[in-house]
């Protein structure tokens, strides 16, 4: 369960900012992924018994070419 602050996920998955994260929070598409801790949220990059956040998140958006999650899938696959 390695956990992130939204904007250690935002670098981990290649956006500039954590503006498309806290988008996909606000309409919902996070909830299964946020852990509170001390009133402060944090994202479940791995969770058991769901995909990783890097896959939820390519299976949600519009694919584009330039998008820069295409290639996080080496960075966070559990090896």
């Amino acid at each position: 369960m390695p956990l992130a602050t939204f904007s250690e996920a935002a670098k981990l998955m290649g956006y500039k900012s954590r503006s498309q994260l806290y988008k996909l929070k606000r309409d919902g598409w996070l909830n299964d992924y946020i852990v509170e801790i001390a009133g402060k949220n944090y994202l479940d990059l791995q969770p058991r018994g769901k995909e990783s956040l890097d896959n939820h998140i390519m299976g949600i958006i519009q694919w584009r070419p330039s998008n820069p999650i295409r290639e996080l899938e080496t960075v966070m696959s559990p090896n």
